[in-house]
């Protein structure tokens, strides 16, 4: 009796197993969804908008402008698809942003703010600045790649307790940031200070504030060879405090940017209390018009 029940047993097995492999060889290859873009691929060839132009591409294309405007863009992390809090702008929403940018302004680096102030370098249309808070690893596995292949200048803002931990960027991959220089030879990318571990400023004692400046910036400077001369305040807590900008001007800075919002001319700048626009995870189209209307007033 037990051994016909063992009998019974051993051809279900077998019958099962010959199920499982017939099955798994004829199961068809899982498909997958295309990305969703907010523009219609087929009229609107990001690639193409995002090409590396001459100079005179970029002035018949830009509006000119007598009145020229200039607004700072603050991300933080870059993500696939709409996950996530605020802070995450998803990929395909910030490759949007590129396009518009690149049609309304000219994207220029924080190092031409001290230029265009000094009137060194003329504007004739409106400009934009990309920077980047905090020093999440995207900005190196999606930002990076992506700016170099569109020849985009952008400024990484570094939060340095942080690097090297889980989910941010290591000293390594900042130098390989920081080096990189495009086909004419030019450097595209700079590294700012966001403190040594983000704390805010209205809230730690007034003796703390310059080791907050002074250890970042040589923390930076140390392990990618290159000068660190902006600040981001953390949250944009004592914008326009006297002491911080006087112990950032002693430190070396040239510049702090705020999280005021507001955009700025030629003759409004002021390096030491620089207004961002905050980018969130809202629709590009949405920004777009946030950033056009509102803020350059176009």
């Amino acid at each position: 009796m037990k051994k016909n029940h063992l009998v019974k047993l051993s051809s279900l097995a077998l019958l099962f197993a010959f199920f499982a492999l017939t099955s798994c060889a004829t199961a068809p290859k899982p498909s997958y969804l295309d990305p969703i873009r907010w523009w219609d691929q087929g009229q609107q060839d990001p690639i193409k908008e995002l090409a590396i132009e001459t100079p005179e591409q970029l002035a018949a294309r830009v509006p000119k402008r007598t009145d020229p405007k200039i607004v700072l863009l603050m991300y933080h992390n870059i993500v696939f698809g709409r996950t996530g809090g605020e802070y995450n702008r998803d990929l395909y929403n910030f490759e949007h942003d590129l396009v518009f940018l690149r049609n309304r302004t000219q994207i220029i680096g924080l190092d031409e703010l001290p230029g265009i102030q000094s009137g060194k370098k003329k504007l004739d249309t409106d400009a934009s600045i990309i920077t980047f808070d905090d020093g999440d690893l995207s900005i190196y596995a999606v930002v990076f790649p992506l700016l170099k292949q569109y020849d985009i200048k952008a400024t990484f803002f570094i939060i340095t307790d942080f690097v090297g931990t889980t989910g941010y960027v290591s000293w390594d991959q900042l130098k390989q940031m920081s080096d990189y220089r495009n086909a004419k030879g030019e450097k595209l990318f700079t590294i700012g200070s966001h403190s040594l571990d983000h704390k805010r400023f209205d809230e730690i004692p007034a003796d703390q504030i310059p080791r907050e400046l002074s250890e970042s910036k040589l923390a930076i400077e140390s392990k990618i060879g290159a000068p660190v001369r902006y600040f981001a305040l953390p949250f944009g807590a004592g914008a326009g405090r006297k002491e911080i900008i006087e112990t950032a001007k002693n430190l070396g800075y040239w510049g702090i940017r705020s999280s005021t919002t507001g955009a700025m001319t030629p003759s409004t700048i002021d390096m030491f209390n620089i207004p961002a626009f905050y980018m969130t995870n809202e629709r590009a189209d949405i920004l777009a018009q946030q950033i056009y209307a509102k803020l350059l007033g176009r």
